[in-house]
């Protein structure tokens, strides 16, 4: 078992600009069962319907995002943090200039080997 203790600084900084009118997206950490994913995304824009393969955390960072499944919706503003079920639809639209945390709670996700 590793009891490594892995972090990353400057999650913010970390977000990528979109290109082509999408919102930046980059892996930030793999820990134990666990995967984190920045994302920045400009006023407007929107990360179209999907899945997720395992239940997600989403928190906003920065600015506002719209989170939307179904018939649901909630706006997320900076500090706010949300949970989903895997494998239900969802999709994200950017209120304002902002930067959405996506933590996917994968029991497989091990850090990479140093």
């Amino acid at each position: 078992m590793d009891t490594t203790l892995h972090s990353v600084d400057g999650l913010l900084e970390l977000a990528p600009v979109g290109e082509g009118g999408r919102p930046g997206v980059k892996k930030a950490l793999v820990g134990h069962g666990a995967r984190v994913v920045m994302f920045r995304f400009a006023a407007g824009q929107v990360l179209a319907e999907h899945t997720a393969a395992f239940p997600i955390l989403v928190q906003c960072l920065e600015g506002e995002v719209e989170f939307v499944t179904g018939e649901q919706s909630v706006t997320l503003t900076r500090g706010a943090v949300a949970n989903l079920d895997a494998r239900v639809p969802h999709e994200v639209r950017g209120v304002t200039d902002a930067v959405f945390q996506l933590v996917m709670l994968d029991p497989q996700a091990e850090p990479p080997s140093a």
